[in-house]
């Protein structure tokens, strides 16, 4: 599908509004306020709140991948290669909260769109997480048991539900002089890391 340029400029308004109200506070009404255009004009391009917010977050994933990508290739081969990958969620989240708060609302059970974008960075992501889980496989880094699919979906689940937790539980962590959260997600990335390593 050809996005037309009175879809990116919603698009791109979305992105505006998400980033500075975050995703609770976000509505489409906020964007239709932003741009002042028409509610219909929204609707005759996206059909849901849901479908708009699905466009935004190809942005966000595009990073995200981006952040695996850059963490692969600056790391020598070897297992510290997926350590750093899975870390990069932890900057990911730092360097861009908004964003990281979106994919975490996309990640709700009724959360439903077909966007075609999402779906297709969504599936370049499971891709780029799978092949390196084989790779590792065949270079003798990690265990031959592990499922490389199985493996990006425990991977992707528990990495959101960490950085979820990190975030739900910000005031006690920061009262807490034993711990940090970069040395918290560091932890569970090595028992993640260390129980597919051979």
């Amino acid at each position: 599908m050809t996005i037309t340029s009175k879809q990116k400029q919603i698009i791109n308004a979305a992105d505006t509004v998400l980033l500075e109200v975050g995703v609770t506070a976000f509505t489409v009404d906020k964007v239709i306020e932003h741009l002042g255009i028409a509610k219909g004009t929204v609707y005759k391009y996206f059909e849901s709140k849901d479908d708009l917010l699905a466009e935004v977050s190809t942005k966000a994933l595009n990073q995200l991948l981006n952040y695996f990508r850059l963490s692969e290739r600056n790391t020598p081969q070897g297992i510290e290669q997926t350590r750093n990958i899975l870390m990069s969620v932890y900057h990911y989240e730092q360097d861009y909260p908004r964003y990281f708060e979106l994919l975490v609302h996309m990640e709700r059970p009724d959360f439903n769109t077909t966007a075609e974008s999402y779906l297709s960075i969504s599936h370049m992501l499971q891709t780029f997480f799978t092949e390196h889980i084989q790779r590792q496989i065949d270079n003798g880094y990690i265990k031959k048991t592990v499922n490389p699919l199985i493996s990006n979906y425990f991977c992707w689940g528990s990495c959101m539900g960490v950085m979820q937790f990190m975030d739900a539980k910000k005031a006690f962590l920061k009262d807490s002089e034993k711990i940090e959260q970069r040395e918290l997600f560091e932890s569970y990335v090595n028992v993640l890391v260390d129980g597919m390593r051979t």
